[in-house]
């Protein structure tokens, strides 16, 4: 008894030191980066998408990868609505800066000045590193997020970096009174729908009454003809059996036998046998 008392209590503690030894499933960053390096990857990647040729963009809308085909899809859509792509965002003052990356005597130092003046957030999340950079547009700021993944071609020189995107996306930043006047433009739209339906709804049950009369009417057309119909058959059919000429005797058959039953009770009686009977006439009573 003992015995299985020692054993359940080590069994329970096992259980417990098992329950403590598991993560949040999340996992941890399993590439080495700096935040200089991600950024300007980011500044890069981002400055390649906005300028790309047209030549290219149809390479990667119908053979790029998925992850390319959506960014370049946001940022097409980020242009049309924000207008054309000024610089990023300055973190010390608010001012917009930018450098050209096309312009090969730039200098390591004001590369690094630049990155460094970038209004921009490096975080980690589980197995990722987000990357979130302020651009200016001419209507409006833009978002651009970058979620960055391990790239496992690295090891075997297939990649320059030991990261690779997994997503991108260009977002417009809207003030709350824009905010407010799209949730009641929203608002308007689908109450205005649900009534339009409402009264188109209500119009069609308004319309039954008059349908049920016209129903009405037409049924009582098609009874009064059907009764007209019937009478017509009944006055045909009801014609007197004495009419018929097919249920009467054919008169000169009658008046043979008429002639023979006189003929014979004349012969009865002793009579004359030349009576002839011309033409037979209902008397009158």
């Amino acid at each position: 008894m003992k015995m299985k008392k020692i054993i359940l209590l080590f069994s329970m503690i096992a259980v417990l030191f098992s329950l403590t030894a598991c993560s949040d499933g999340q996992g941890e960053v399993d590439f080495i980066y700096t935040d200089t390096d991600i950024i300007w990857s980011s500044v890069a990647l981002a400055y390649n998408l906005q300028n790309m040729d047209d030549a290219n963009k149809a390479y990667i809308k119908a053979e790029g990868e998925e992850v390319y085909q959506t960014a370049l899809a946001n940022f097409e859509s980020a242009a049309e609505e924000c207008g054309g792509f000024r610089g990023y965002l300055s973190k010390e003052d608010g001012s917009t800066i930018m450098i050209d990356l096309t312009n090969t005597e730039t200098s390591e130092e004001e590369l690094k000045q630049f990155l460094s003046l970038i209004d921009a957030n490096v975080e980690e999340n589980g197995e990722n590193v987000l990357v979130t950079l302020k651009a200016v547009y001419e209507k409006r700021q833009v978002e651009i997020s970058f979620v960055y993944e391990g790239d496992s071609s690295y090891a075997y020189g297939g990649s320059n970096t030991p990261y690779k995107p997994s997503e991108i996306t260009a977002a417009p930043e809207y003030t709350f009174g824009e905010q407010m006047g799209k949730a009641g433009a929203n608002t308007l739209m689908g109450m205005g729908t649900v009534f339009i339906v409402l009264i188109f709804i209500s119009m069609i049950i308004s319309q039954f009454e008059r349908i049920n009369k016209m129903m009405t009417r037409v049924n009582d057309r098609k009874q009064a003809v059907s009764k007209e119909e019937n009478a017509t058959i009944k006055e045909t059919v009801s014609v007197p059996t004495a009419a018929n000429p097919q249920n009467l005797m054919d008169e000169a058959q009658l008046v043979a036998v008429i002639t023979a039953a006189v003929m014979a009770a004349n012969g009865s009686q002793g009579g004359s046998d030349k009576l002839v009977v011309r033409s037979i006439r209902k008397a009158k009573r």
